[in-house]
C-alpha cells in the first residue's frame, strides 16, 4: 500500500469521525461538506484526530493524537468520562479536557497526547479516543499500520529536527512528541502569578513556542501564547494564572518552524502539572 500525503491521512481520519448525537440546530457532521463552511464561531464540534504513530527503540510503539476545534471562538471543555475517553483502559494517557479555539495558522492541534503500546500490541488491535461536544460523539481508531507511520525526532530529507527541551536547569533534556513532564506538581494560587520556565536547544538560530491549557476545571491566562525563541538564550517563560482551584496541566509545543506541523514533524510536547489552590 503506498504511504498518505499528511493532507490525505488528515482527509481519511477525519472522514471516519462518527457523528451519533445531533442537536436540534446542527447538521450531523457524516451529512456535511468537507470545506471551511463548516468552521463557525461556536456551536460546532471538537474533532479527535489520530496523527500516526512511531517506533521507540525498546521495542514499544507510540500512537499520537490530535484534536481539530471547528469553532473559530468558543473553547470547549469535555470532562474526562462517557465524554471523553479511551477505548482501552490497559494504557494510561494524559488526555486533554479543554480544547482551545481553531488556531489560525496551524488549524489543528497536532498530537496533544500519546498512548504507548507495547511490542506485542497487534495490528488488527485499536485503540479509540471519543468526544462528544456540542451535540454530536466523535470517534477515531488509533492503530499500528505502515500508512500512519511518523517520522520521530527528526525527519527523513527535510531536515526538520524535534528541539531538546529541559524543565530544570540540570533536568532531563528530552526531544519528541512524547514529551517531558514536570516530576512533582507546581503549586499555585486562585488569581496569582505562577511563571513556568523551560529550557530549549536546537541548531537554528529561532523556534516557535505555543503555550495551551491541557486539563483543569477553570481559566488558565497566559501573558503570551505563541511566540519565537531565540535559541542562544534557550531560556523560555510564560506567566500564568488560574481562576479556580484543581489540578491543572499546561501543554507546552515546541518546534523549529511551525510550517513544519503540516508535515509532521518534529515538534516537542512539555506538560506542567499544576495544582491551584485558593
Amino acid at each position: 500500500m503506498p504511504k498518505l500525503s499528511p493532507a490525505n491521512i488528515f482527509l481519511v481520519v477525519c472522514s471516519t469521525a462518527i457523528a451519533a448525537v445531533t442537536s436540534a440546530q446542527q447538521i450531523d457532521l457524516s451529512q456535511q461538506s468537507w470545506s471551511a463552511e463548516v468552521i463557525r464561531d461556536h456551536g460546532q464540534p471538537v474533532i479527535p484526530l489520530y496523527d500516526g504513530w512511531y517506533p521507540n527503540e525498546d521495542g514499544t510503539n507510540t500512537m499520537c493524537f490530535s484534536y481539530f476545534n471547528m469553532n473559530r471562538k468558543q473553547a470547549v471543555d469535555i470532562r474526562l468520562g462517557k465524554d471523553n475517553h479511551l477505548s482501552d483502559d490497559r494504557f494510561s494517557a494524559w488526555l486533554p479536557t479543554h480544547f482551545d479555539p481553531l488556531p489560525p495558522r496551524y488549524r489543528h492541534v497536532f498530537c496533544a497526547f500519546t498512548v504507548t503500546v507495547p511490542e506485542d500490541f497487534g495490528l488488527d488491535e485499536r485503540i479509540t479516543w471519543t468526544l462528544t461536544s456540542n451535540g454530536q460523539t466523535l470517534s477515531v481508531p488509533g492503530k499500528l499500520i505502515a500508512p500512519y507511520v511518523l517520522d520521530e525526532p527528526t525527519s527523513h530529507g527535510r531536515g526538520n529536527l524535534a528541539p531538546l527541551v529541559k524543565l530544570s536547569a540540570n533536568g532531563q533534556n528530552i526531544r519528541g512528541r512524547t514529551g517531558i513532564h514536570t516530576p512533582q506538581p507546581m503549586a499555585a494560587i486562585v488569581g496569582e502569578t505562577l511563571t513556568l520556565t523551560a529550557w530549549i536547544e536546537h541548531p537554528n538560530e529561532e523556534v516557535w513556542v505555543g503555550w495551551s491549557h491541557h486539563s483543569g476545571p477553570g481559566k488558565v491566562n497566559f501573558d503570551q501564547k505563541e511566540y519565537q525563541v531565540e535559541t542562544s538564550i534557550g531560556l523560555t517563560q510564560v506567566q500564568t494564572t488560574f481562576n479556580e482551584p484543581g489540578e491543572y496541566v499546561v501543554r507546552m509545543q515546541t518546534i523549529d518552524n511551525i510550517a513544519a506541523f503540516e508535515f509532521y514533524c518534529c515538534h516537542t510536547n512539555a506538560y506542567f502539572h499544576v495544582n491551584v489552590s485558593n
